[in-house]
């Protein structure tokens, strides 16, 4: 896979592929982004070009063409896992797997590995941008966004516009599928973040790190023994397996969090409207799982902003009111910023 580079002033590029997949670079003098047009508009690298260092996980799978590579059996459930390498998704239109109003769906839904439309916006040198945008297969929405990078700045600002092409209201789970790995957390981390409150779901096996069902106050929580966690500092590599999955909420209005290396003065940061990505889901799996999908080889720390929390009982969520409901022939626009920081995230 090649790659443009920059100096002194933005560039973009779509003039690249990977393993047939388009793919698009942007950069500036900070940082080095690449998407992953051709398989669900990933971001699959988040460089910080000053010290080197890629934010995003970067699990031993690598990233396969879903349209080529393949097992004998493609209708499972779990065609996600099957193809999940790390970095960062965009996922729609819902996440547990079930029978949507007649429409089959998988886990982690269906626009995180489809082929995704473009087009270059601006080109540079003091503003790149590019548009981005997709329709699933069996729910009428439309996705689009504008990723922009401007010169000078570790900046990525993301524009999203969510349309519901429908004659009918639908009840829609959005989230941003954000993995942090190695070697950047190598010697742990510490997240810092506006959340309020953190509950672990209990859905997670018994090799877990914190106790399960019982909602704490950011970040002192609690390990499965009940001694006190602080549950802000990812410990490093080296510690023993685990793996977990919570729930950080209460976000102010503008919701932000950052996640810092415990050793070096770089971490990646992000900013989202807390009023619709309401929950963080703090996932973590280090190594634990000795089975499929990750065969005890797996480590990522993810930090991802979700409008819902998991429920394997869609039906009985959407029911309760906690998926999001767009009504017929309406859109609804958001923004995400994220980027790479030294010393302190300015949110």
């Amino acid at each position: 896979m090649g790659r443009p580079f920059a100096t002194r002033r933005c560039a973009i590029s779509d003039e690249w592929t990977y393993r047939g997949m388009n793919v698009i670079w942007l950069e500036n003098d900070l940082v080095r982004i690449g998407v992953l047009a051709g398989r669900g508009s990933d971001i699959f690298e988040f460089r910080y070009k000053p010290l080197d260092v890629d934010f995003l996980c970067r699990l031993p799978l690598g990233i396969r063409n879903p349209q080529q590579d393949f097992s004998q059996m493609r209708d499972t459930p779990n065609q996600f896992e099957d193809y999940y390498y790390g970095g960062w998704q965009e996922i729609l239109p819902n996440s547990p797997t079930f029978v949507y109003r007649g429409a089959s769906l998988g886990q982690h839904g269906e626009v995180s590995l489809t082929p995704w439309r473009h087009a270059l916006l601006e080109e540079g040198p003091a503003r790149v941008s590019v548009k981005l945008w997709a329709r699933p297969l069996r729910i009428p929405i439309l996705i689009e966004k504008t990723l922009t990078l401007e010169t000078d700045s570790p900046i990525l600002h993301i524009d999203e516009r969510l349309t519901n092409e429908g004659h009918t209201a639908l009840d829609l789970m959005w989230g941003h599928h954000i993995a942090f790995g190695l070697p950047f957390l190598r010697e742990g981390a510490v997240i810092a973040t506006n959340a309020k409150t953190m509950w672990a779901d209990p859905i997670m096996p018994a090799q877990r790190r914190f106790k399960p069902g019982v909602e704490f106050t950011w970040p002192m929580a609690q390990d499965t023994t009940g001694k006190p966690d602080n549950a802000s500092l990812v410990p490093p590599e080296s510690a023993p397996p685990y793996a977990d999955l919570a729930y950080l909420s209460g976000f102010e209005r503008r919701a932000w969090y950052s996640i810092k290396s415990a050793a070096h003065n770089i971490g990646f940061g992000a900013s989202w409207d807390g009023g619709l990505f309401k929950h963080v889901w703090y996932w973590q799996e280090r190594y634990s799982t000795q089975d499929a999908p990750w065969w005890g080889r797996a480590y990522a720390v993810a930090l991802e902003p979700w409008t819902t929390r998991y429920d394997a009982d869609a039906p009985a969520s959407i029911a309760r009111g906690e998926w999001l409901k767009l009504q017929a022939q309406t859109s609804l626009t958001t923004q995400f910023i994220a980027g790479a920081f030294e010393g302190e995230w300015q949110a």
